[in-house]
């Protein structure tokens, strides 16, 4: 009989976490443009200069800030970097912003050689603005610490014994400043840094470390993909969730759940249209919200902004005042995407120019 109750009770349990996660609600997921970090003033071409490694680096020169000229000559230095780790971290950081740089439909990106070249013969300079870099820190060390670590264990009257194990572990600390400059002006516009410290794992050989680059690899990519980030507008998936239904209505329930199989089908137009007349009927909030939500899923935000603001006018929900407040935030990111994209458009006269150079017939 105790076994037969204790089995009950396990079974209940396993149908109470079945049930909980059979009803989890449905999320869709999209792709969303988010405008670049940083508003460059319509820049359309960019430059990234070379990397000063650590043994470059001045300590006057954590004083740079927004506003500030920089010598941008001293970057172009022939840098010498003993350590192939640090080589390693800044030639990955820089071709990984280069080749953003160079895949993105928004900013054009130019040669810091073309740069040099311009700034040594006085001529019209091709990059509206520069990335400057250099490592403000870096270090390698091999620490060696000692672990009591049990080899025999006791058996009757005989004692455990134990060993002193020596380990070896890696410790890696690798800090980047960078700014955005104003070509026009040579003073900076932005400013940032990022600090990465990692260690290893413990070996009793020196020698099986790993190497110094491979800690801190991933920091450093997505060190770079978060300065893409500040320069371009890039592309985010959004996880956007509907609301559950609680009704003891079994007709509802199961419009309600069509209607989430539409949308986790990736058919959120019909979806949307499927809440919505189910919110027309029955007044549910949990319909209206979900129809509206699945057009800001949807990209129209004037449209669920509207669905949305009736709805809590209607009924004054925490959940719907959370979800007019998320269609808000992608209005408004949305206008920054839609200036920052037609600020970098080619003028008229450019392109005007670009045509009529192109019907020139030069011959050297």
């Amino acid at each position: 009989m105790k076994r037969k109750f204790i089995n009950y009770i396990w079974l209940s349990f396993l149908l109470f976490i079945s049930s909980v996660y059979l009803s989890c609600a449905t999320t869709v997921k999209v792709k969303m443009t988010r405008p670049a970090q940083l508003d460059l003033n319509g820049a359309k071409t960019v430059a990234v200069l070379p990397f000063k490694p650590y043994s470059y680096y001045r300590e006057h020169n954590t004083t740079i800030g927004i506003g500030r000229r920089i010598v941008l000559n001293t970057f172009y230095q022939i840098f010498e970097i003993k350590d192939p780790d640090e080589q390693l971290a800044i030639d990955t950081l820089r071709s990984q912003i280069e080749r953003g740089l160079l895949d993105s439909p928004y900013i054009t990106l130019v040669s810091a050689e073309s740069v040099q070249q311009s700034m040594r013969k006085g001529t019209l300079n091709p990059a509206d603005v520069y990335l400057t870099g250099e490592v403000s820190y870096f270090s390698v060390e091999d620490r060696k610490y000692e672990e009591r670590k049990m080899v025999k264990p006791a058996n009757g009257n005989q004692l455990a014994e134990y060993q002193i194990i020596k380990y070896w572990v890696r410790e890696v600390e690798f800090n980047f400043s960078y700014q955005i400059v104003d070509s026009s002006t040579e003073t900076v516009i932005a400013y940032n840094e990022f600090r990465c410290d990692r260690s290893s794992s413990g070996y009793e050989s020196r020698y099986d470390l790993p190497g110094a680059y491979s800690l801190i690899e991933s920091d450093i990519r997505s060190a770079g993909r978060r300065i893409l980030q500040e320069l371009q507008p890039y592309t985010i998936i959004k996880s956007i969730t509907l609301l559950e239904v609680k009704t003891k209505d079994k007709a509802l329930k199961e419009r309600m759940k069509a209607a989430d199989e539409l949308a986790e089908d990736s058919q959120l137009a019909q979806a949307s249209a499927e809440f919505s007349k189910i919110y027309e009927e029955t007044g549910l909030v949990e319909a209206g919200y979900n129809a509206a939500i699945l057009q800001e899923a949807l990209g129209n935000f004037s449209l669920a902004e509207e669905m949305m603001l009736d709805l809590y006018n209607s009924h004054p929900d925490s959940r719907v005042a959370k979800g007019l407040s998320d269609i808000r935030y992608e209005i408004n990111q949305a206008k920054r995407l839609k200036k920052q994209i037609k600020e970098t458009e080619p003028s008229e006269e450019y392109l005007d120019s670009i045509e009529e150079s192109e019907d020139l017939d030069l011959d050297f």
